[in-house]
This record gives structure tokens, C-alpha cells and sequence, in this order.
């Protein structure tokens, strides 16, 4: 048989063989992908709405705390309510497009998401109006009654979850016990804030709890502690995952333990007459942040469901791409057979061409073909790999030099325990800003703060504990400076901070922040211990000549003793 008719032959079989294939794979697999596509994108919807029902939700703490808040309003809460709701009001509006974005978008899900922002408006407007009055004349029906409002929003969300879940559920049955979870921890966060706000009035008027308030702890409670123990009952595929398990145990510390034991410290203060020590705001600001764990464990199961619902779509899409794949291949025999010459020869002189061009102007990140053949073509491009592979090793080098001296340069600047700027270096910028003062006759400001009865740490709890205070005590220092203003470790556990050029009000306003920070942050311990730790800061201003900076921070060390004789944890300038 002629070489050519062989050939032909070859190509008509390889052909046959490859459309065969491409039948099978391809009928059967189809109805896979695209259930798996479905799956997908579904659960994705239902990821979002649950992400607008959560900020729906936290948009309840910033207006309790308004609500329970005097006239005028603390510049602080008002900009927390204006955060969560455009929070709730981005969140609304991606799962907007994420609806729209779809093949066919759902009516009724699109007419929740209409229910909920025209009840959105209704209730933020009556909060403003009831916002705006003395806190005297909030009446406890009228704060239940604004309260109410933003929880009834939930459900309306909650609604178009289910329609989400509904349909992942029919393209995957397994996804549904995961989805079930995921709605109880939504639940439960749901509650959680019910429980909260049932303090809300109590807590404005700083009266005892109504006994229908006390009725719905109560109940609350039952209903958290059921919805608790659906969520751990090891029914999903995703009950061993280790993040799920630790999601759990971090919900059982931080909203079981710690979330709900401040919720009977204040029932426990109405029951007994006494004072609850906390307004709305307080009680919101310590409350919240501990129901996040909850959706730590939404956000886990959500995660497991998208995982094996990704799972799915890819092995559906690797089916398809082998049936792809061997059509390609078909071609490209076929093709191999008639171009070998071609194939062998002229492109490869081609791409060493090109890539000797590329060398030669300094350009490695491109590959270089490599070749096992034995022949002049196999040489050329073993050569060509091993020059950029010279070219490649020389640049590294130099790449690594360039690093070592930066890294040197920030090392001499930098504190090696709290990653801050260290003596030296607040010494040298200081003195410029100073001779700036100067020049200009501005004010110039010192702040220098140490942390109080620091030596007990070191002897209660070890050196480590202590290098882990001075760290956690850098990063809240530094978290509530602004940019531009100098922050550095002056030696043992005293700071200094120098603002931007301002006045004593400022700069005393500055070290509020970060007495407030330092005393209101908890810090763990790497053996479980909490601790808390306080500072005592002192302040020193100056302007024109007299901005010299050995004299500013003498004066400033001298009101930090002030401050230290006076009972630590405060201010002195």
C-alpha cells in the first residue's frame, strides 16, 4: 500500500474514532456541565443574599446606638450608621446585578429585593425622625416599633435565599444539608440581634426591663439554643471539615460564652435595680462584634457548598475538554503528518530566532524552547536555554543585592521587636520637622507614652508576654495615627509620637485615641491569658525658636510622670 493511501486511511479511521468519542463524551456530559453551571451560579446568589441579610442585619447595632444615644449625637455613631447602610445599600446592589446578570432572572426574587428597599426607607426615615428627638421624649413603644422595622427586613431577604437554595438543591441534592446549616446560622445571627435589641429600650432609658421584653429573652434564648445545636449536629458532608470545627468552637467562645453572658449581666442589673453601666451604643459596640463568629460559620458552610458545587462544574468541564481535546489531537496528527518537515525545521529556527532577538534586547521572561534532538536545531536551542539561563541567574543576583541593601537601610530605621521606627530614626526625622517648625514658626508637638505597671507583665507572665504587650500596644498606636505622623519606640516600653505640626487641643486629642485604643483592646496571650493594659501619656507643644526637640520631649517626659503620679491611664500636657 502506497504511503499516501495509508495515510488517508490512518486519517479516516483516527477521524471516525474521534467523532465517535466526541458523541458519547459530549451528549452525555452536556446536561452535567450545565446543571453544575446552574449549581454554581445559584449558590452564588444565595451567598449574596446572604451577605445583604447580614448587613441588613449589623446596620441594627449602629442604630441602636443612635437610638440610645443624647442629643447631639456622637460624631462617632453617626458615622457608623452611615457606614453599615451603605454597606446595606452596596450589598443590596450587587446582588441586584448578580440577579440581572443571570440567564433569567427571577421575578420573585427581584420583587423581595423591591419589598426590601422600599421597607429599607420607611424604617431608616422613621429612625431619623425618632433619632432627632431628646432621648426623654423616645418612647420605649416608639424605639420597639423603629427596632421592629429593620427586622422585619430580614425576612424579606430570607425569602429570595430560599428560592437560591431551592434551585442548587434541585441541580445537586447534596448541596441541601449544607444550605439547611447555612440558614440556621443566618437564623441564629437573626436572633442573636433580636436578643440584643430586646435592651434597646431598657438601656435608653436606662430602666428596668418590661416584662414583655423579659418574656422575649426567654424565648430568644430557647430559640438560640435550638438553633445552636441544629448547627453541631454532624448531619452535613461538611461536619469534619477542620474549619467548620473551628468555626464552631470560635462561635461557642465568642458568642455562646462571651456575647451571651453580657446579655444576662444586663438582665441580671434589671432584675437586681441596679445600674447597667452601659448606653445602647456601648452595649451594640461590645455586643456585635461578638455575633460575627456566627457568620463565620454561614461563611464556612457556604464555602464547603461553593467548593464541591466548583468541584462538580470542573470535573464537567474536564469531560468536555477530553472530548475537545481529542478532536484537537486528531487534527493535530493529521496535521503532524503533512508538516513534519515544516514542524521540524522551519519553526523551531524560527522561535530561537525570535528568541535570540528577544535576549539580545535584554527581555528573559519569555521560555526558550529546549529540544532533546541530536542534531544542529537541538544544539542551537540547548545553547540558547543555557545563555538565558546565565542571563536569568545574573539578574537574580543582582535583584537580591538591590533587596539586601534596602533591607539594610530599613533595618537600621526599624525597632526589631514592634516593627516601628526606633530611636535613631524618630531622633533624625524629628530634628527635621523641628528645624521645619522653625523656618515656618509652627507648632510642634511631642507625645511620649509608656505602658502602665509593664515590669508585672514581664514578672506575671514572662519576657514573651511582655514583647507581645510592646507589639499589640505598636499596632494599636499606630492604627490610630494618621499619615504623616511619626510613631517610634523610644526604648523598654515608652513610645513617642510626634503628629503633624498642630496645637496642645490636637495633640491631646490624638493621645485620647490611643489611651482609649490601648485600654479598650484585650490582648491574648499565646497561653490563653487575657490581658488587659492601660498607658500614661504626656504631651509637649512648642512653636517658632523654642521648637528644639531634646527640649520638647524633656517637657514631655516630665508631664508623662504627671501623668504616671496621678493614677496612670491618662493625659498630660
Amino acid at each position: 500500500m502506497k504511503l499516501t493511501r495509508l495515510f488517508a486511511a490512518s486519517i479516516a479511521i483516527l477521524a471516525l474514532l474521534s467523532s465517535i468519542m466526541l458523541g458519547r463524551i459530549l451528549w452525555g456530559e452536556w446536561n452535567n456541565y450545565s446543571n453544575a453551571r446552574v449549581a454554581l451560579r445559584t449558590l452564588q446568589l444565595v451567598q449574596k443574599s446572604m451577605l445583604a441579610a447580614e448587613k441588613l442585619s449589623f446596620e441594627r447595632g449602629p442604630v441602636n446606638g443612635m437610638l440610645g444615644d443624647a442629643l447631639p449625637h456622637q460624631a462617632v455613631r453617626v458615622d457608623k450608621l452611615a457606614a453599615a447602610r451603605a454597606a446595606s445599600d452596596r450589598a443590596l446592589a450587587e446582588l441586584q446585578l448578580a440577579i440581572d446578570a443571570g440567564p433569567a432572572p427571577s421575578a420573585s426574587a427581584l420583587a423581595a429585593l423591591h419589598r426590601v428597599r422600599m421597607a429599607l426607607a420607611s424604617a431608616r426615615g422613621n429612625i431619623d425622625l425618632l433619632a432627632k428627638l431628646p432621648r426623654e421624649e423616645r418612647t420605649p413603644e416608639a424605639l420597639v416599633a423603629a427596632v421592629e422595622q429593620m427586622f422585619a427586613l430580614v425576612p424579606i431577604v430570607m425569602e429570595a435565599v430560599n428560592e437560591f437554595s431551592r434551585s442548587s438543591e434541585q441541580s445537586y441534592p447534596q448541596f441541601s444539608v449544607i444550605l439547611l446549616n447555612a440558614r440556621y446560622a443566618v437564623e441564629l445571627r437573626e436572633y442573636a440581634g433580636r436578643l440584643g435589641s430586646q435592651l434597646t429600650a431598657a438601656l435608653t432609658a436606662q430602666t428596668p426591663l418590661s416584662a414583655d421584653a423579659q418574656r422575649q429573652i426567654l424565648f430568644l434564648h430557647g430559640r438560640i439554643e435550638q438553633l445552636r445545636q441544629l448547627i453541631k449536629l454532624p448531619t452535613s458532608s461538611a461536619a469534619g471539615d477542620p474549619r467548620l470545627l473551628e468555626a464552631i468552637r470560635n462561635m461557642e467562645l465568642h458568642y455562646f460564652q462571651a456575647g451571651l453572658t453580657l446579655v444576662d449581666e444586663m438582665v441580671s442589673a434589671s432584675h437586681e435595680g441596679r445600674p447597667y453601666g452601659l448606653d445602647t451604643g456601648q452595649f451594640a459596640e461590645r455586643y456585635v462584634p461578638e455575633m460575627a463568629s456566627i457568620l463565620t460559620v454561614r461563611d464556612v458552610l457556604l464555602s464547603a457548598s461553593l467548593e464541591q458545587a466548583r468541584a462538580a462544574d470542573g470535573t464537567a468541564r474536564r469531560e468536555l475538554l477530553l472530548a475537545c481535546l481529542t478532536g484537537a489531537l486528531t487534527v493535530l496528527v493529521l496535521t503532524l503528518l503533512l508538516l513534519i518537515l515544516r514542524q521540524r525545521v522551519i519553526l523551531p529556527l524560527l522561535r530561537a530566532t525570535r528568541a535570540l532577538v528577544r535576549l539580545s534586547k535584554g527581555d528573559l521572561s519569555s521560555e526558550v524552547p529546549s529540544s532533546p534532538r541530536r542534531d544542529e536545531v537541538g544544539d542551537l536551542l540547548r545553547a540558547l536555554v543555557a545563555l538565558r539561563a546565565g542571563a536569568i541567574e545574573r539578574q537574580h543576583l543582582e535583584v537580591e543585592r538591590q533587596h539586601l541593601i534596602e533591607e539594610l537601610k530599613r533595618s537600621a530605621d526599624t525597632d526589631y521587636l514592634t516593627g516601628i521606627l526606633n530611636r535613631r530614626a524618630f531622633t533624625a526625622a524629628g530634628n527635621l520637622r523641628a528645624r521645619s517648625a522653625r523656618e515656618q514658626n509652627l507648632s510642634l508637638t511631642v507625645i511620649v507614652f509608656d505602658i502602665d505597671h509593664f515590669k508585672s507583665v514581664n514578672d506575671c507572665y514572662g519576657h514573651d508576654a511582655g514583647d507581645q504587650v510592646l507589639i499589640r500596644v505598636a499596632e494599636l498606636a499606630r492604627r490610630e495615627l494618621r499619615e504623616g505622623e511619626i510613631l517610634a519606640r523610644y526604648g523598654g516600653e515608652e513610645f513617642v509620637v510626634m503628629p503633624v505640626y498642630c496645637d496642645l487641643a490636637a495633640a491631646r486629642a490624638v493621645a485620647e485615641r490611643m489611651r482609649r485604643a490601648i485600654e479598650a483592646e484585650p490582648l491574648p496571650l499565646a497561653d490563653g491569658h487575657i490581658l488587659r493594659v492601660t498607658a500614661s501619656f504626656g504631651i509637649a507643644v512648642a512653636s517658632g525658636s523654642d521648637s528644639a526637640l531634646d527640649s520638647l520631649f524633656q517637657a514631655a517626659d516630665l508631664a508623662l510622670y504627671r501623668a504616671k503620679a496621678q493614677g496612670r491611664n491618662r493625659v498630660e500636657g
